[in-house]
């Protein structure tokens, strides 16, 4: 009886959603779909995705070029509609797959990493790699979520985009095990999940545009990203790596933390450059939950003795030079230059008397971790 029963509801989900897609077919091109989706409106959904960056990004070129992103942002992934998310490439009306939040969750920003691309370069000697959508990537380590199949929507419910409630978190599929050496730590229930088992999150240092305004010298830079016939867009540095941290000012816990918008521009007018070159105008962290979940963690002193970790790296400690590169800091890896919202940085003090500090208990739980690593290696020969 329950298989027979069991058929029968397979069958009527079958003829419902053959139905849905004739029905979206026959009237999608007559009605809006806020008429009979009245609670899913597109001032919602814009207003939870991303009007804040736009609110971001007009604070931060309002004095700059009032309409740059008129120019550069809201011609794509900043101009939605319901389609861009519910239709397929056969203009199906469809619920929304990984490939259709991939389409604007890329690059730099988070999303692309969750199934193993990592950001190149921009100069054009780099494209080579993993192709998709007429852009390059570094082949990386995907999520362990994504090898088990789960999609972006499994964390990122309906709710969840239009801003009624929270994504999901770690906590909400798996326990804190304090049997887990990790977990034992006096002070690790203050760091989050992901702030150990993200394996690396896209980043990049130093975003220039360069404006050219009646230049002959824009073909010079042929090569880099043209965003329209005003805009070349490139950057200082672009890395894969293990993100800094922050401390979260709703939970108080260290979070991951990466470059929002840290910006250079130059102006070049009839072949001079107007005004200042290389002006920073912006020098923003966030806080950031990379899509790169892995079962492994770092290592102790992957923290403990890092003080780049928690960006405050010091001068004499440095390898990279921007300020000797003609920017206006010295370090990219120090809070000192930068700004933040909705967290604060660590400071030297904390670092120095919580962080830094090899305690009896900290010996301990390191030798712990090395047999613990021992044992791993000897029984995967």
């Amino acid at each position: 009886m329950k298989k027979y029963l069991m058929i029968a509801i397979i069958n009527i989900l079958l003829i419902s959603n053959a139905y849905s897609s004739e029905y979206h077919k026959k009237y999608s091109g007559n009605i809006s779909c806020a008429n009979c989706h009245a609670d899913y409106n597109m001032e919602n959904i814009t207003a939870a995705h991303y009007n804040n960056e736009r609110k971001v990004i007009y604070s931060i070129f309002v004095n700059y070029d009032n309409e740059f992103g008129s120019k550069n942002c809201y011609t794509s992934c900043h101009q939605m509609t319901c389609e861009s998310c519910h239709m397929d490439k056969d203009n199906n009306i469809i619920n929304p797959d990984n490939e259709n939040c991939l389409k604007c969750h890329k690059d730099v920003y988070t999303g692309m990493e969750y199934e193993g691309y990592g950001i190149r370069e921009d100069h054009e000697r780099y494209k080579r790699g993993l192709k998709k959508d007429n852009e390059y990537y570094l082949k990386m380590v995907p999520s362990v979520h994504h090898e088990l199949g789960m999609k972006c929507s499994k964390c990122h419910t309906k709710n969840s985009l239009l801003g009624k409630e929270k994504p999901k978190d770690c906590l909400s599929c798996h326990t804190y095990d304090t049997k887990i050496i990790d977990h034992s730590i006096k002070g690790h229930d203050k760091v989050a999940c992901i702030s150990c088992h993200a394996a690396y999150a896209p980043m990049e240092f130093g975003t220039f545009y360069l404006r050219f305004k009646e230049s002959s010298y824009k073909e010079y830079f042929s090569e880099l990203p043209q965003l329209n016939d005003e805009y070349v867009k490139s950057s200082y540095m672009r890395v894969n790596e293990r993100p800094p941290m922050v401390i979260d000012n709703e939970t108080g816990k260290y979070v991951p933390a990466k470059p929002s918008f840290i910006i250079f521009t130059t102006n070049v007018e009839n072949d001079m450059v107007a005004g200042e070159e290389n002006k920073m105008i912006s020098n923003r962290w966030k806080k950031a939950y990379p899509h790169t979940v892995r079962r492994e963690t770092v290592l102790c002193n992957g923290c403990h003795g890092n003080e780049k970790a928690f960006l405050l790296e010091s001068d004499e400690n440095r390898i990279l030079y921007p300020d000797k590169d003609g920017l206006s800091i010295k370090s990219f890896y120090n809070s000192e230059n930068f700004s933040i919202e909705g967290a604060r940085f660590v400071t030297r003090q904390e670092y120095n008397e919580k962080i830094n500090k090899k305690s009896k208990e900290y010996v301990k739980k390191y030798m712990e971790k090395l047999d613990q690593l021992k044992k791993v290696i000897k029984e995967s020969k």
